[in-house]
C-alpha cells in the first residue's frame, strides 16, 4: 500500500487510467467518533458505501459495531474481517438462499423488509427441521419521501402507506423485536426530511397498535460537495432525537441510522 499526502500527489506520481481506491483513516475516524458520540443512537456503517476490509477495521476500532449489509458478499466479508460485530441485512429483497446463509452460517438474526412475500421468505428461511426462528429482528421498511433529498429513493423500496399497518402486524407476530425503518434519499439538505418521516412513523405505529422496538432512520445523512452547504449534522441529530422522544414506542426502544458516505 502506498502512501500520499492527498489525491493531486497520488495522481502525479501514479498518472492511473484506471479507478484507484482512495483510504483516509483518520478522516474515517474522525467521523466514526462523531456518529458514535453525537448521534443519539447505534450507528449502522452502511458497507456499500466502501467495503474495504482497512476501513471497516477502521470503523470498527473508532466505536463502530453495527453493520448494514446489503448481499450476502457483504455479510461474508464483514463477518471474515470484523467477527463479534453486528450484521443487519439491511436490504429489503434478498433471496431465501442468502437469508438462510446469513443466519445459520454467519449468525444473522436482524433483516429489513417492505412486504408479506420478503415476510414469509425471512420465516421460512431462518427456520429449522420445521422449528419456526424465535430470535429475529424484523425492520418494517415504510416509503417516505424524497423530496428534500438530492437522490431519491421513493419509489425503489419501502411498504405503501396503505399496506403498512397489516405488514407490522405480521411482522410482529413472527419477531421478537420489531422495528420500523425508512430512507429519505441521498443528500437530505434539511432536518425536515427526517421530522416528516418520523410523522409517518408515527401515523404507522398508531394505524398498527402494535409495540415498537426499534425505529431505524436510514441513511441519507449529507456530506459536503461544491455547491451543496448543508446543515451541520448535529442540526439532523436534535431533530431525530426529538422526533423519535415523542413517538408512541416500547420504553427500551432503540434508535437506529444507517450512515455510508457520512463514515
Amino acid at each position: 500500500m502506498h502512501n500520499y499526502p492527498d489525491a493531486a500527489s497520488l495522481v502525479r506520481a501514479l498518472r492511473p487510467d484506471e479507478p484507484v481506491t482512495l483510504l483516509r483513516p483518520h478522516a474515517a475516524t474522525r467521523a466514526a467518533r462523531f456518529f458514535v458520540e453525537k448521534f443519539p443512537g447505534k450507528s449502522l456503517y452502511a458497507v456499500k458505501a466502501n467495503p474495504s476490509p482497512a476501513l471497516l477495521e477502521t470503523l470498527w476500532a473508532a466505536g463502530i459495531t453495527h453493520y448494514d449489509v446489503a448481499s450476502l458478499g457483504e455479510v461474508r466479508l464483514v463477518h471474515k474481517f470484523l467477527p463479534e460485530a453486528k450484521l443487519c441485512f439491511m436490504h429489503p429483497v434478498k433471496s431465501e438462499r442468502a437469508i438462510a446463509q446469513a443466519y445459520h452460517n454467519h449468525g444473522v438474526k436482524t433483516f429489513s423488509l417492505d412486504s408479506r412475500e420478503e415476510l414469509n421468505k425471512i420465516v421460512r428461511a431462518t427456520a429449522k427441521d420445521g422449528v419456526l426462528a424465535t430470535d429475529l429482528e424484523l425492520c418494517v421498511r415504510i416509503r417516505v419521501s424524497s423530496d428534500h433529498a438530492k437522490l431519491s429513493l421513493a419509489a425503489k423500496f419501502g411498504a405503501e402507506p396503505s399496506e403498512v399497518a397489516d405488514l407490522l402486524v405480521a411482522t410482529r407476530q413472527a419477531a421478537d423485536s420489531l422495528g420500523i425503518a425508512f430512507h429519505v434519499g441521498s443528500q437530505a439538505m434539511t432536518p425536515l426530511a427526517y421530522a416528516e418521516a418520523m410523522e409517518q412513523v408515527r401515523a404507522a405505529i398508531v394505524a398498527a397498535s402494535v409495540t415498537v422496538d426499534i425505529v431505524d432512520v436510514g441513511g441519507g445523512f449529507p456530506s459536503v460537495y461544491p455547491g451543496m452547504e448543508p446543515p451541520p449534522l448535529e442540526a439532523y441529530f436534535e431533530t431525530i432525537h426529538r422526533t423519535f422522544e415523542d413517538l408512541p414506542i416500547s420504553y427500551s426502544a432503540e434508535l437506529w441510522c444507517e450512515p455510508g458516505r457520512a463514515l
